[in-house]
């Protein structure tokens, strides 16, 4: 059995898609990832160090007459789904916008929902989306699977990057996700704390309240 060793911007669909599984089922529900499911129960949040085991797979038997041609399929995997929701600085869904989004070789169209959400299903392994507002003369540059979790299953510290990349993504800016708790990071955590939680002195500190509300106001 092969032992897997966690990228950054991988997740279960595109490890399983690299290692030949059309379902990465296959691979999360094995006996031998218990472990990892309790650590990593969403398997679109990974960790870059975590170690998956990648189970062997088994070859399948077809029967077919001799001296005939015989076509096969090979199912590919299914496409995973990207949603993001777009509000502006007050906190207001951008509700019914019209977007477009690029992702590998796949280009679609459509308007936002009433909350602003933004749902589509992009390839596998596909390692960046490009969202553009039509008409409004926004653009992002979306890395997909390279959002790491907020902390660890039973461990009372937070995973700084993970904690940057959801204030980013929230409009409280921290500059790059370094997985420093440097100043700048300290200041949007407090800017954070003070609008969202309501907190006349933020302190700036990760604290378990700040990183569940982290990933309740990111919605993962």
């Amino acid at each position: 059995m092969t032992v897997h060793e966690v990228a950054q911007g991988e997740y279960l669909a595109s490890i399983a898609r690299q290692y030949g599984f059309s379902d990465w089922h296959q691979i999360y529900d094995h006996a031998e990832n218990a472990d990892f499911r309790k650590r990593r129960p969403n398997p679109n949040l990974l960790r870059p160090g975590d170690r998956v085991h990648i189970p062997e797979k088994q070859a399948g038997q077809v029967a077919a007459a001799t001296g005939s041609l015989h076509q096969f399929e090979v199912k590919e995997p299914d496409p995973i789904e990207l949603r993001i929701v777009l509000r502006d600085d007050k906190g207001n869904a951008l509700a019914d916008m019209p977007y477009t989004l690029e992702a590998k070789d796949v280009k679609k169209t459509g308007r936002t929902d009433a909350d602003g959400l933004v749902k589509e299903q992009v390839p596998v392994g596909a390692p960046a989306a490009r969202l553009s507002l039509d008409g409004r003369g926004l653009s992002w540059e979306i890395d997909i699977g390279h959002l790491d979790p907020v902390d660890e299953p039973g461990e009372d510290q937070p995973v700084i990057s993970g904690v940057q990349a959801r204030l980013n993504n929230l409009g409280f800016s921290c500059g790059d996700v370094d997985g420093i708790l440097g100043p700048r990071t300290e200041q949007a955590l407090k800017n954070f704390q003070r609008i969202v939680l309501g907190r006349e002195e933020p302190d700036g500190i990760p604290d378990q309240a700040t990183r569940d509300a982290l990933v309740h106001r990111h919605a993962s």
